[in-house]
């Protein structure tokens, strides 16, 4: 595979569904707040129409645009059906390295935010569906996302102090159940690096050090690790394992829709003043850009390709998003390169989780036109110059 840096990654949740103001604009498809969800794990075999070569080939068009690697959500623990390996094979194929994450938008899986047991299972299943290569996780992977966003989990009722333990205590445990999982399979350190993305929310470390967005969890995990009695927990696996893995793989992430400016700016001088965070190198999980001009756009893709390849410290970041999320509303439908077009090119395997029943659905061509508002058209048409190749035929 190719090195994760400079990494160009695009988020990557492409459900086959629309909002009724989508569905006037493609009628073949189904409305997301109607039929219900499809399953959010993307990497089953079963959305082969959507991803794979003979369909709609969404990894290729990635590859088409000089992305590198792919971040995914809910790849693991959702309970997805069937294999991932198809999936794997095909990224694995056009040497596009693989970030899946783990569902980590249920606080209630953890046991008092022990999440040990959930992050155990959910990863031993994974590897079962694919993630497992001989002794070793599959070459595509390069990176697994263990949480996204945990510290909103503080926020969650369960968290009922709204403590920063909550979300300290969720990593720490989930860590400690993937290492737990990868001994029971047999599993050795490879190229798999566990990370998590944090939000850019203003937040102070667990041990009081660290204030900031974003840079408050890195110290989070450096903290717990060398003394997890910080929030309580005591760990599965020997603890100067647990340690010698953590400082041999990890890597520090976080999501923003700040001005790259700021969060470079914010975050190299936060390196510079807490000693690098453990000399872990950090990457930015989503770069949404919410709002912003196409000149800073641009320059701010260009911006963090350069800082990629003269720091060591970071690794890059991951476009957001590939297709615009209709199921959520509200802002979220400001990003995507693509909406969803007005003709049907197939159908999906029958896919399904433990949320969504199973079932096929329809697998339209993406598009740079339509429904979207002006601001989030234009963002689509200006990001990225190659779109017309893949724009739904006349």
């Amino acid at each position: 595979m190719p090195p994760l840096s400079p990494m160009r990654a695009i988020a990557y949740g492409a459900l086959p569904c629309a909002l009724p103001i989508a569905a006037e604009w493609a009628p073949e498809m189904m409305s997301c707040n109607v039929v219900g969800l499809p399953s959010e794990d993307m990497m089953q075999d079963g959305y082969e129409a959507q991803w794979g070569p003979l369909g709609r080939n969404d990894l290729g068009l990635m590859k088409s645009l000089g992305g590198n690697a792919v971040r995914l959500y809910h790849s693991l623990g959702l309970g997805g059906k069937g294999s991932h390996k198809g999936f794997l094979d095909r990224a694995n194929k056009l040497r596009i390295n693989v970030m899946p994450g783990f569902h980590s938008t249920e606080p209630a899986l953890c046991n008092n935010f022990d999440c040990f047991e959930a992050w155990k299972t959910a990863a031993a299943t994974g590897f079962k569906q694919g993630f497992q290569v001989e002794d070793g996780w599959h070459p595509a992977v390069s990176t697994v996302i263990l949480m996204n966003e945990p510290d909103f989990w503080e926020n969650d009722p369960l968290c009922t102090d709204q403590g920063a333990w909550c979300r300290v205590k969720a990593v720490i445990s989930a860590l400690d159940g993937v290492l737990a999982a990868e001994e029971e399979a047999k599993i050795s350190a490879g190229l798999e690096m566990p990370g998590r993305a944090l939000s850019f929310a203003m937040r102070t470390s667990i041990d009081g050090k660290v204030q900031g967005p974003g840079t408050f969890g890195f110290q989070d995990m450096i903290a717990v690790v060398e003394d997890p009695s910080l929030v309580e927990y005591v760990c599965r696996t020997p603890q100067e394992k647990l340690k010698k893995a953590f400082y041999a793989r990890w890597v520090h992430g976080l999501n923003t829709q700040a001005p790259w400016t700021f969060v470079r700016d914010f975050v190299t001088n936060h390196y510079q003043l807490y000693d690098g965070f453990g000399g872990f190198p950090w990457f930015i999980g989503e770069y949404g850009a919410n709002g912003q001009t196409r000149e800073l756009i641009v320059s701010d893709l260009q911006s963090m390709e350069e800082k990629a390849m003269s720091d060591q410290n970071f690794l890059g970041s991951a476009f957001f998003q590939f297709q615009t999320a209709y199921s959520k509303g509200g802002s979220e439908l400001n990003f995507g390169l693509f909406s969803i077009g007005k003709r049907k090119i197939g159908e999906t395997g029958e896919v399904c989780d433990r949320k969504s029943h199973c079932r096929t659905w329809p697998a339209a061509c993406q598009n740079s036109e339509g429904w979207l508002s002006a601001h989030a058209l234009a963002r689509v048409k200006h990001v990225k110059l190659t779109l017309t190749r893949i724009a739904c035929p006349k």
